[in-house]
């Protein structure tokens, strides 16, 4: 492969509109050469105002509505939609995970839309970027009334019944099917085997049932007063063999909780600053299968896709998907997990492709994605997985004008508190995109 590297002595490079690049400092842009093709580069350190200024835990509460595996910071999502929409566009994230940049665009008055295809994020996204007040949505909480659930618990998976105590766990499988039942979320309608994968909430009561959901997906497990489980990640549903294993080793007890408190708790910090003036839409289904309808509608893309090899959405959110009435298995189907770097590049161009589809002429996209290790023989390799955005942007329509590298701190990685400072995700790579 061929790779050189060369300093850039511009100050600045063409970017938007045809004035010169806002975001980067003069000098601050380096140029790599991969077989044969040139591309521009900065680091995020470097950057005019750059989101690593700000402190940690920057952003609105709302923001911490759930802790989940490969989410990028508020302060990102913000940065780049401050510098490259108005108010009143429309921002969308095909992989919105939590939601994190549809409810920041909202935020900053712009139309935030969200698809993801694993149904805890796609309820996350639509707790947040619905305009629910929490008045509002303690009178609907309060509507449900405790009574004797459809599930009997002795029916509920006993891998679930490792993380609750048979107190909490009946409130949760009561409030669990007025939920569903008013979201209008039949599983059984929502074929993930077949890849028959698309709802949103199309009424106010499916909204406030969205909000409550997004809610007990994120204290549904995790170690704080209002976690609902016996103490383990807030971030990931851990395997039960372990769990079960480790709370014996360390007499951990599973809690008794008033479930519709703890919901009302954490909705009363959630709020704790207000909320956003603008209201977004959030909806089930992939990123590769986005509706005809939006051909030429978007102002601005900003997402993550799934990281090549790196990650497993849906085990690490297996007692999530339970919650929803879904199997871990069967969603893991229809997600971008592979090994297989032609079945990864591929997924990526049917995703770019859709992308420039829906993306404004002269418009931007920026993909977040990050190098990761991969085994060849005894050999490790890394995979630069933004070679792969480039090279699937391009056959896609897009041109490539920059990659801005963000490193990540041990601290901030996947899975962090297993690894050593030398393992895990160590560099992001933010792929900036524009359709001519």
């Amino acid at each position: 492969m061929l790779k050189t590297r060369i300093r850039e002595q511009k100050q600045g490079i063409s970017f938007l509109n045809g004035d010169l690049l806002k975001i980067a400092d003069s000098n601050s842009t380096e140029s790599e050469v991969f077989d044969g093709t040139s591309c521009l580069y900065t680091s995020s350190f470097l950057l005019k105002d750059s989101w690593r200024k700000n402190p940690r835990n920057w952003g609105h509460p709302m923001h911490s509505m759930a802790s989940r595996s490969g989410s990028f910071p508020p302060a990102l999502a913000d940065y780049f939609i401050n510098n490259f929409s108005k108010v009143g566009d429309l921002i969308l994230d095909p992989y919105s995970g939590k939601g994190t940049a549809p409810y920041q665009a909202c935020l900053l008055d712009r139309i935030g839309i969200g698809v993801d295809v694993t149904p805890e994020a796609y309820m996350l996204t639509g707790a947040k970027v619905h305009t629910v007040k929490h008045d509002e949505a303690i009178d609907y909480l309060k509507s449900i009334k405790f009574g004797i659930s459809k599930t009997n618990i002795k029916d509920v998976d006993p891998n679930v019944k490792i993380f609750f105590s048979t107190k909490t766990l009946a409130q949760i499988l009561v409030i669990k099917e007025r939920l569903l039942e008013d979201l209008e979320f039949e599983p059984g309608k929502i074929n993930y085997e077949e890849g028959n994968v698309s709802h949103y909430a199309k009424t106010k009561k499916a909204q406030l049932a969205q909000y409550w959901f997004g809610i007990l997906v994120g204290i549904l497990h995790g170690s704080s007063t209002s976690s609902l489980s016996l103490p383990c990640s807030h971030s990931f549903s851990m395997a039960p063999s372990y769990t079960k294993k480790y709370a014996k080793e360390h007499n951990l007890k599973k809690p008794d909780r008033n479930v519709k408190q703890c919901m009302i708790e954490k909705s009363y910090y959630l709020q704790s600053a207000g909320i956003a003036r603008v209201s977004g839409k959030a909806y089930l289904g992939k990123a590769q299968e986005l509706p005809k309808s939006w051909e030429e509608k978007f102002d601005l893309i900003i997402t993550s896709p799934p990281y090549f090899t790196a990650q497993s959405y849906a085990w690490d959110n297996w007692l999530r998907e339970w919650l929803l009435g879904f199997d871990f298995k069967d969603v893991r189907k229809q997600t971008t997990q592979t090994a297989s770097y032609e079945k990864y590049s591929f997924a990526m161009f049917e995703f770019l492709k859709e992308a420039h589809r829906v993306l404004k002429p002269g418009k931007r996209a920026f993909v977040i994605v990050g190098d990761v290790n991969k085994k060849s023989g005894e050999e490790k390799i890394i995979i630069r997985t933004s070679n792969v955005i480039t090279t699937e942007a391009k056959k896609a329509g897009f041109e490539v004008d920059l990659i801005i590298n963000d490193d990540i701190p041990p601290t901030k990685r996947y899975n962090s508190s297993f690894l050593s400072t030398n393992q895990g995700l160590q560099i992001d790579r933010i792929v900036c995109l524009r359709k001519k």
